[in-house]
């Protein structure tokens, strides 16, 4: 690694003013997860480490009766464990048990997790689906992001250098609202997804009220089709539509080939896990 001076705010407002003065020679450090490989790699280089893990109230996991606050360090196995996420967003604790390992869940925080933008990780597909947005604080006061603003490309968002994520919001799921997550590896269960597949259905009846499917790791962003999630609602579940669904997830995708497959393997994997999602997702919501 290149040398580099860390800094140890104590305060949120204190990490700001950092970032404000330091700038796009600033890094912020919370668990360290993937930034000790970039640091390693040399793919980023900064002067300033901006140590916010230990920022008392930053790690804090409230809520209220319409929203889950995450704060921006907690951790992913602190989320994990939380009661209050595995009693009102259970999706989201079991996606969180497939991310990696312990080891990696034990130090990874949300806010590092986000702000990281691999297109290859977990949590955004589900959070998209969720509605889930940022609260992000700079020199210039708080923004509020949806995920879908927030990324931006690979590697890529929309916070300015000198920003950082200090919550993240979760609406609670309407009543009735199941899903899954379902993802598959093609080298190990420990790797990046090939693809992961993010659906959720509500019921009224026989027939679907809501359908939210999110698809991750096979384009620049999550990737949402509503025009694909319109052809279920209203209707009752039916294995054509089902499938016509997943073909245009398929054909919508745009992977980058490498070694966990080629492009035209990544699309037929996304046509296929994206029918599987949406099918447990109907068996969970009492359709199928």
């Amino acid at each position: 690694m290149r040398p580099f001076d860390l800094l140890q705010p104590a305060t949120v407002d204190e990490a700001v003013a950092l970032l404000a003065q330091h700038g796009e020679d600033a890094r912020l450090l919370g668990g360290g997860a993937m930034l000790t490989i970039l640091l390693r790699q040399r793919l980023v280089a900064p002067r300033y480490l901006i140590n916010v893990a230990d920022i008392p109230g930053l790690n804090a996991i409230s809520s209220d009766h319409n929203t889950l606050r995450l704060g921006a360090a907690s951790t992913l196995r602190a989320i994990e464990r939380s009661d209050t996420i595995r009693a009102r967003c259970p999706v989201l604790a079991e996606a969180l048990r497939s991310v990696g390992n312990i080891r990696v869940r034990n130090v990874a925080t949300i806010g590092g997790h986000l702000a990281h933008a691999d297109v290859h990780l977990d949590l955004p597909p589900v959070l998209c689906a969720l509605g889930a947005s940022v609260v992000v604080l700079g020199r210039h006061g708080d923004r509020h992001f949806s995920l879908d603003e927030l990324f931006v490309g690979y590697y890529e968002t929309c916070l300015a250098p000198t920003e950082m994520i200090a919550a993240v919001d979760v609406p609670t799921p309407p009543p009735g609202l199941q899903g899954v997550y379902l993802k598959y590896c093609s080298l190990s269960p420990n790797d990046w997804p090939t693809v992961g597949v993010a659906a959720f259905l509500r019921a009224d009846g026989e027939r679907i009220a809501e359908a939210r499917i999110v698809v991750g790791s096979v384009s620049p962003r999550p990737l949402r089709l509503t025009e694909a999630e319109d052809l279920l609602r209203g209707e009752r579940l039916n294995s054509g539509a089902v499938a016509e669904v997943a073909r245009r997830y398929g054909r919508a995708a745009d992977p980058l080939p490498d070694i966990r497959g080629s492009e035209d393997y990544k699309r037929r994997v996304t046509e296929v896990y994206v029918r599987r999602a949406v099918e447990a997702a109907a068996t969970r919501a009492g359709l199928a």
